[in-house]
């Protein structure tokens, strides 16, 4: 039997953001931080899991790339995907339902041949799923991530992103301490 990544009602709630034009199309925006990693590991390729609306793939910096996409709650990218030499999770995990992330994280485990590249909110989201939940159900602390994180994979980057300060935040200050975690990964050997 096949793990379960997504139920079926969080599926049908993750298709029906899709469907909307301001879900799943950030990951362009991080793609500078991204670049010396890939640059670094000499890919010529790279799975970008979790890919949403394929922002990363169609921007410029990314070009030289060619990108396999993976997404469950997008049919036509929803196949499962083969391993892969470099593996990127951009703003991902913090949307994966509890019940459902130890076996997302196996199975990044399985694709991840030799490099991956993570970049996990740390902060709610400004939006909310259409059951009123925060788009943002798998929220934690950097050192969380990190912890459940180095049961998968070794951790040879890590890297915690404050806030803006000049930005509005719609929760009380002070609340949270850092916005973005970045993570560079390599396959734990078991």
């Amino acid at each position: 039997m096949k793990p379960i990544l997504i139920t079926d009602a969080y599926l049908e709630l993750c298709e029906h953001e899709h469907s909307k034009k301001e879900w799943g199309v950030t990951s362009h925006l991080m793609a500078e931080r991204l670049l010396p990693f890939l640059e670094a590991s000499g890919t010529k390729e790279f799975l970008d899991y979790g890919a949403g609306r394929g922002t990363l793939k169609k921007c410029m910096s990314m070009a030289k790339f060619d990108v396999t996409e993976y997404d469950p709650a997008i049919a036509k990218i929803s196949e499962t995907p083969e391993p892969n030499d470099f593996v990127i999770c951009l703003d991902v995990l913090e949307h994966v339902e509890p019940e459902c992330l130890h076996n997302v994280l196996a199975d990044l485990k399985r694709v991840v041949k030799k490099d991956a590249y993570f970049i996990i909110c740390l902060v709610p989201a400004f939006s909310t799923l259409k059951d009123g939940r925060n788009a943002h159900i798998m929220l934690q602390t950097d050192e969380w991530w990190y912890r459940t994180l180095s049961k998968y994979f070794t951790i040879e980057m890590c890297r915690v992103y404050p806030l803006k300060k000049s930005a509005k935040y719609p929760w009380p200050e002070g609340t949270y301490k850092f916005g973005k975690v970045d993570m560079h990964l390599t396959p734990l050997i078991d």
